[in-house]
């Protein structure tokens, strides 16, 4: 009873300095604070929102359809012997490959939510269906940073085969793999195709919104973190730990290809915390996942060191030229902003509707 009351005495007390030293440094840092949020929302609206939107609400409208049962069916054998987990996972762990880092939570939970799936099940396939998709790997790494299609082609195949073989290692340490699906049978969902559609965009609508969010206030404390460190390594390691966009922009500078694989992969705690939020009512076990997730991106750093060395592409590793960031003006953010703006009304109409 003391030993508790004494760790809730000292967690509330760190948490209290931790928040007066942040009021600090958002008054301090003021312009830098300000400078990060900004390119937070660029980032959002150049990158995040055009590569994460479509594929958030194509997951949500295969399992309100009820294509996920029936895309899963040919693909049951691998999904039970290799990863533990029922056939409709299936199409919700390849859109995670290929969407982004969200994405793959936001399928889940849809079928969670529609009670196709176990609650183990969900935490169990919350833990390794995280990637960061091609847009961003390809377009952002690739060409916008190192001008090499090559380079995000090979990170890209690095985390996809650290997330499938993570998940074929959580099954061999899963104690109830032999009961994945409990002896029960879960409901066949299926929504009017109007209805679908209609909740899948809303759905994707409010899961974007989160993940920007998250982004600019991350990004703030990145532009903090950024006026306080002198030190270019320990910046490095503040930003992989924080944020994977800003992360990327800096150590792309001074760092070997290895180190942006590796932030890649772990995603930073922005992403985590994006993840949280997608998974709804589905609680895991977060020092797991933070664990897993560290896991991920040293698995993808190694595959992407032995994939440079097979294919001989050179890099230079600490170099002291600079790396050019991503272009984020122009008809794009026009756009996307645009299309924030349309998802915005789009949520207030519905809840107006609902209070009607």
């Amino acid at each position: 009873m003391f030993v508790n009351t004494m760790l809730h005495k000292t967690s509330t007390a760190v948490m209290t300095i931790c928040t007066l030293l942040l009021c600090a440094g958002v008054i301090i840092y003021s312009q830098e604070c300000s400078s990060g949020a900004i390119n937070g929302i660029e980032m959002c609206l150049s990158v995040l929102v055009p590569s994460l939107f479509p594929f958030m609400a194509l997951s949500s409208f295969i399992v309100k359809s009820g294509l996920s049962q029936i895309l899963g069916r040919p693909f049951k054998p691998i999904m039970k012997k290799v990863f533990g987990l029922d056939s409709c996972f299936a199409p919700v762990i390849l859109l995670a490959l290929i969407g982004g880092y969200p994405v793959g939570a936001r399928g889940i939970s849809s079928l969670y939510e529609n009670k196709m799936i176990s609650e183990h099940q969900a935490k169990k396939a919350a833990m390794f269906a995280v990637c960061s998709g091609p847009g961003f790997l390809i377009n952002f790494v690739g060409m916008s940073i190192y001008k090499n299609k090559t380079i995000g082609l090979v990170i890209l195949t690095s985390q996809i085969i650290s997330v499938l073989l993570i998940g074929g290692i959580i099954n061999l340490f899963d104690r109830k793999k032999d009961n994945y699906n409990s002896n029960k049978e879960y409901s066949a969902y299926r929504l009017p195709l109007g209805n679908a559609v209609v909740e899948s965009a809303l759905d994707s609508a409010k899961g974007i919104l989160n993940i920007c969010v998250f982004v600019v206030l991350f990004s703030a404390f990145c532009g903090i973190m950024d006026g306080i460190i002198a030190d270019g390594m320990f910046k490095n390691f503040i930003l992989c730990l924080l944020e994977v966009c800003a992360a990327i922009n800096t150590c792309a500078k001074n760092c070997p290809i290895e180190m942006i694989a590796f932030a890649s992969g772990f995603g930073g705690l922005c992403v985590h915390f994006q993840i949280y939020s997608a998974l709804g009512k589905i609680k895991i076990n977060r020092l797991s996942f933070f664990c897993i997730r560290i896991m991920q991106g040293a698995i993808t750093a190694l595959l992407t060191h032995l994939e440079l060395n097979l294919l001989k592409i050179e890099t230079m590793v600490f170099s002291t030229s600079t790396v050019e960031n991503a272009s984020t003006s122009g008809g794009t953010i026009i756009s996307c902003a645009v299309l924030v703006g349309v998802m915005l009304c789009f949520l207030y109409t519905l809840k107006n509707n609902k209070a009607n």
